[in-house]
């Protein structure tokens, strides 16, 4: 009998509310004034990546979510804020335009480093850049329009929008479509800070 070695693609991320998918709704309809030539991504699957894992065979998710479970357990509910805009690498020549995400109390970034340390025994590499929190908004696909999106987004680059409380995270299989990625999720992981 074979061995069923399919893959699907997944990531671990804190998901978002209504209320911030309307209102990443809101900013990028305003920047897509600009005519810019960028990919916009849908706002209603926008999500905070904590950790791409990539093509993964399916069997594999049930060791991933017994790694992950009991840290995040151990994570008390946190506020996240959103606000701000940026590009990466850098606003002068965007590649990413995003929006930013700030936690109050510090929380992300240690649980973050626990997922890298957690995943990696499982063969996930960790991440080599630092973890800088964001909300991608489009990918630039040409220099079509860029300065009048670069001057857009300087002009609201202390952009604020709502806060939230973050209280699980979720693993998603990111399935690739013609009219954009679809997202399943494949196990929710409650904060309940014991």
């Amino acid at each position: 009998m074979a061995v069923s070695e399919e893959k699907i693609r997944t990531f671990v991320a804190i998901d978002l509310p209504a209320e911030v998918k309307s209102f990443l709704e809101g900013v990028t309809r305003d920047l897509k004034k600009t005519g810019a030539d960028v990919k916009w991504a849908r706002p209603e699957g926008t999500h905070l990546t904590l950790k791409f894992l990539g093509n993964v065979d399916r069997e594999l998710v049930s060791h991933i979510d017994a790694q992950l479970r009991p840290m995040f357990a151990q994570v008390r509910p946190f506020v996240i804020g959103v606000g701000s805009l940026g590009g990466f690498p850098s606003l002068n020549r965007p590649r990413v335009i995003w929006v930013g995400v700030h936690d109050g109390d510090g929380s992300l970034q240690p649980a973050v480093r626990q997922v890298e340390s957690l995943l990696e025994p499982l063969g996930f590499e960790p991440e080599k850049r630092p973890f800088s929190p964001h909300l991608t908004l489009g990918r630039v696909r040409s220099n079509r329009g860029i300065r009048e999106l670069v001057e857009e987004v300087r002009q609201r680059i202390d952009l604020t929008g709502p806060r939230f409380s973050a209280d699980h995270a979720t693993l998603f299989q990111s399935i690739l479509k013609p009219s954009g990625a679809e997202y399943r999720p494949l196990a929710a992981f409650p904060f309940s800070g014991n």
